[in-house]
C-alpha cells in the first residue's frame, strides 16, 4: 500500500491529479490511498501514514508550498514532493532532495505517470541496510544513514535520529551498500551522498553538522559520483 498526498486549495485540481494516478497504480496492481489537503497548513498538521508522494501546489493562501518545503525538510513522513503550479520561473526554488519534479498547470497526464514510475522506483532502492546487532541483526533504511564510521571491531552508524553500534567491520558494510548512494570516502568511512551539505577538497560537511575527512585516493570517485548525485536530482528527475 503506498500513500499519496495532494495538497492543492483547487477541488478541481485534486480531482484531476487524483484521477490520473488512480488509473496509472490500478493499471500497475499497485494498493493506494489518498490523503488530501486544501492548505500548506493541513500538511504540516498531518500525523497520519507515510506518504510516498505529495502533490503540492505552490500557490496558496497562508502558508503557501515553498514554505512547506522548507518546515517539511526533517519530516520522514512525506517522502519526496511534486510542485505544481502556473509559474515556471519558480522552479530552481524547489530543487530540494525532496523535490522530485516541477510540473506546470495544466497538469498533463506523461508529466504525473513519470513522476509516479520514479517515486516508486527510488524507494524500491531506499534499502534495508542490515547491521549485527549484540543479540542478532536489525535493519535501517538506506536514506536514515548519514555516515557509518569504523572503530576497530564494531561500526558506528550515525542515523538522522541516534547512533547505532554494529558489530560488523566497515568492508561488510561496504560490499552491502555497493552501488548505491552510500560510498567509501575515507579508510574509515562510509558516507551517504544525500546528507552531503557541502563537498570540499579533503572534507565533507554533513547535513546533521559533522565534518567528514576525505581520504585523498578517493576523492576523485567521490566527487565524480557526488556531481553525478547532484545532477540526478537537480536536472534528470525533472527531465
Amino acid at each position: 500500500m503506498i500513500t499519496i498526498g495532494i495538497c492543492d486549495d483547487e477541488a478541481a485540481y485534486r480531482d484531476h491529479i487524483k484521477t490520473i494516478c488512480s488509473d496509472y497504480l490500478t493499471r500497475q496492481e499497485q494498493e493506494f490511498q489518498f490523503i488530501e489537503f486544501s492548505s500548506g497548513e493541513e500538511v504540516l498538521a498531518y500525523q497520519g501514514d507515510r506518504m510516498l508522494l505529495l502533490f503540492l501546489d505552490i500557490e496558496m493562501p497562508g502558508i503557501d508550498g515553498l514554505e512547506v518545503m522548507e518546515k517539511l525538510r526533517g519530516n520522514d513522513l512525506i517522502w519526496r514532493i511534486v510542485f505544481v503550479t502556473s509559474h515556471k520561473e519558480l522552479q530552481w526554488d524547489t530543487v530540494d532532495l525532496k523535490t522530485l519534479a516541477f510540473l506546470e498547470k495544466p497538469i498533463v497526464v506523461a508529466g504525473v505517470q513519470s513522476c509516479l514510475r520514479t517515486a516508486i522506483r527510488e524507494n524500491m532502492e531506499n534499502i534495508d541496510v542490515i547491521y549485527k546487532t549484540a543479540d542478532g541483526s536489525s535493519c535501517i533504511k538506506l536514506d536514515q544513514i548519514i555516515f557509518i564510521q569504523a572503530k576497530g571491531n564494531y561500526v558506528v552508524i550515525c542515523s538522522k535520529e541516534k547512533e547505532i553500534t554494529g558489530y560488523d567491520s566497515i568492508k561488510d558494510l561496504e560490499k552491502q551498500i555497493n552501488g548505491t548512494t552510500m560510498m567509501r570516502t575515507h579508510k574509515s568511512y562510509l558516507a551517504n551522498l544525500q546528507h552531503i551539505r557541502k563537498l570540499l577538497w579533503d572534507e565533507m560537511q554533513m547535513t546533521n553538522g559533522v565534518v567528514l575527512p576525505l581520504g585523498r585516493k578517493y576523492i576523485p570517485a567521490v566527487k565524480d559520483a557526488y556531481n553525478d548525485f547532484i545532477k540526478k536530482v537537480t536536472i534528470d528527475r525533472n527531465k
